[in-house]
């Protein structure tokens, strides 16, 4: 029975299992433990495994200014190119273990290539990249696209807006998030199929000035305390629908996400805020 050592970390409730994979002796496929949607299943199963929002795996890199590059695995075993929160937990993983005389670093995604700054302790800048609007980008089915951006549920019109910020996202204003069925929402929404590979879903209500609470259901893991990512897009697409920019606070189930975009959409959005240890392990396989 092989084991593999993991770091459990969490921001705004978000809680991550990292498997460290840049210097660390352990080394995945030589020890017979493959990164497939069983064994991901497993160690993110709250009842079976660790337990966790998302797996993300730490890998060293050969190009040159990338510190290291990190895959991320929803509690499916799907993979996705974003990760706000758990950027966050990495940078400070990263930092205290290999980085203390750095104030900056590059990292890479399967989608995105970003960078991670430390503004004071425990709290960090993160560049989640420019918002896309392509079509190609978000995977969208041309062919059942509403053109009105209206989804329908419980004989109700929802206006959607929609953007990719590393992962596909689409944002609901309506007036009270808390008086509706969010799940069976979100999977209605999805088996709709307007998206190719799926989409992340928030429904947001305004509170005042710059500040929205929000609901978010990620595609692959359900819906969640946080999202970074998501919490980026909607700041984008609040943004747009007030034309103010600079700073938005989105208010989450697992706390408050801070977000600054200037509105220019060939300009990264940036996100800020802490990451924080759970526990270390060691997880046995079979």
């Amino acid at each position: 029975m092989k084991k593999i050592n993991f770091t459990k970390m969490q921001s705004l409730g978000n809680d991550f299992i990292i498997i460290d994979q840049i210097k660390n002796a352990f080394k995945i496929n030589k020890n017979n433990f493959k990164i497939n949607k069983n064994n991901i299943k497993k160690i993110a199963s709250r009842n079976y495994g660790i337990g966790c929002d998302q797996l993300l795996i730490l890998e060293t890199s050969n190009k040159k200014n990338i510190q290291f590059k990190y895959k991320i695995y929803n509690q499916d075993g799907s993979e996705s190119g974003q990760c706000g929160n758990g950027a966050k937990c990495v940078a400070k993983y990263y930092f205290d273990k290999y980085g203390r005389s750095k104030e900056e670093i590059n990292i890479e995604t399967i989608t995105n290539k970003m960078s991670l700054k430390i503004i004071k302790r425990n709290f960090y800048e993160v560049d989640m990249g420019k918002p896309s609007f392509k079509d190609t980008d978000l995977k969208i089915n041309k062919k059942i696209f509403p053109k009105n951006n209206i989804f329908l549920f419980n004989k109700k019109k929802y206006l959607f807006s929609w953007l990719s910020i590393g992962n596909p996202h689409v944002i609901f204003l309506i007036k009270n998030i808390d008086k509706i069925d969010f799940l069976e929402f979100s999977r209605q929404f999805n088996i709709k199929n307007y998206f190719n590979k799926g989409v992340n879903v928030s429904i947001v209500q305004k509170l005042n000035g710059n500040k929205y609470k929000a609901r978010v259901f990620e595609r692959g893991s359900g819906e969640t305390l946080a999202c970074g990512s998501a919490a980026c897009a909607i700041t984008v697409a609040m943004a747009q629908k007030t034309k103010k920019y600079n700073k938005y606070y989105i208010y989450m189930k697992g706390g408050k996400a801070e977000i600054k975009w200037n509105g220019n959409a060939s300009k990264s959005v940036y996100l800020y805020g802490t990451g924080d240890y759970v526990y270390e392990g060691e997880y046995k396989i079979k």
